[in-house]
């Protein structure tokens, strides 16, 4: 399932309205910053690794319950 522009769009406006750095949010979660901006600009396509479990934790993607566990989303 490839991530829409409209998808991106709504988990970046996310970060905006809550008042979260997209910095804080991936230091806060253990992510490397410079992926969760690959992900959120659609650079990467999140289809494995860390990309997909920064994905999922963004509410981008479905995941499993295992894989979810301890991520909370935006």
């Amino acid at each position: 399932m490839a991530l829409t522009q409209e998808a991106l769009k709504a988990a970046r406006d996310r970060f905006f309205e809550q008042g979260i750095s997209i910095t804080e949010w991936a230091r806060d979660h253990k992510f490397d910053v410079h992926l969760v901006y690959s992900v959120l600009s659609g650079r990467s396509r999140a289809t494995r690794g860390e990309s997909h479990r920064i994905a999922v934790a963004l509410g981008l993607k479905g995941g499993s319950a295992l894989m979810m566990a301890g991520a909370a989303t935006v």
